[in-house]
């Protein structure tokens, strides 16, 4: 348990909560490399992606097939690429974290790092 700063609202707060420390932790068990992929576009994923880009970390969003939707939601996030969890990762990634509950990304999450 851990207390909030005061003077957050509920709005300002949530992404400290469930979404925002999973994310997190895994972000910081991550390496430190340049290139982090992050599949799994969801709820967690984007608001690490806006605290790696923060951080001048080139972010690649791998997503369901045909949610061009979540493509494009990831791209206007900053994104450098965004694409499906099917498609190999335009360059060889640093560090790889897995948020969609889909065993069959292990070894392609596993084949795209450096």
């Amino acid at each position: 348990m851990f207390a909030l700063p005061d003077g957050f609202d509920d709005i300002h707060a949530a992404p400290l909560l469930c979404a925002g420390l999973i994310g997190y932790r895994a972000y910081r068990m991550a390496s430190s490399g340049e290139a982090v992929g992050l599949y799994g576009f969801g709820a967690a994923a984007h608001i690490l992606a806006q605290v790696a880009i923060s951080q001048g970390r080139r972010v690649f969003a791998f997503i369901r097939t045909g949610d061009a939707e979540g493509q494009a939601f990831a791209r206007r996030l900053g994104c450098v690429w965004a694409g499906a969890f099917t498609e190999p990762a335009p360059e060889q990634l640093d560090a790889a974290i897995l948020f969609a509950p889909v065993g069959a990304l292990v070894p392609l999450a596993l084949k795209a790092l450096r």
